[in-house]
């Protein structure tokens, strides 16, 4: 029985030895693992320092003024290039839905409403329009 005892602490006190001397080695190669880890990410938080200075520089006002007017022909705008009067513009033309009312009567949900006086009067009465920002093909 004392035998039996005995082996059963040796061999609890060897596996012990051994788990421990693995665990010593596996948390050796993690930390080389962390090290190498921590000093790549220094590396690249200096090249985002380089990168945003030469960003900085390439960027610089009179840099690119210099560049717009080397490489490309810009002149000033002159008071011919804009419109006179409101008949220059062009005018919108009415959108139809396939069913053939004006996509005004069919608002979809969410969008903004904006009254506005048609051409012609309508027998509905004003028809809510779509906000003029959003386009359709």
């Amino acid at each position: 029985m004392i035998r039996q005892g005995f082996l059963f602490w040796v061999l609890l006190v060897g596996g012990a030895g051994v788990a421990l001397f693995l665990l010593k080695y596996e948390v050796q190669a993690r930390e080389e693992r962390l090290a190498r880890i921590n000093s790549e990410i220094i590396r690249t938080q200096e090249a985002i320092q380089v990168l945003r200075a030469e960003w900085s520089y390439l960027n610089r006002p009179d840099r690119l003024a210099d560049l717009a007017q080397r490489h490309l022909d810009l002149v000033p705008a002159t008071g011919s290039q804009f419109a006179v009067s409101l008949a220059a513009l062009p005018v919108a033309r009415p959108v139809v839905t396939p069913d053939g009312l004006p996509l005004a009567t069919k608002p979809r949900p969410g969008d903004p409403l904006v009254f506005a006086p048609l051409d012609k009067p309508s027998p509905l009465g004003p028809q809510p329009l779509l906000a003029a920002h959003r386009s359709v093909p």
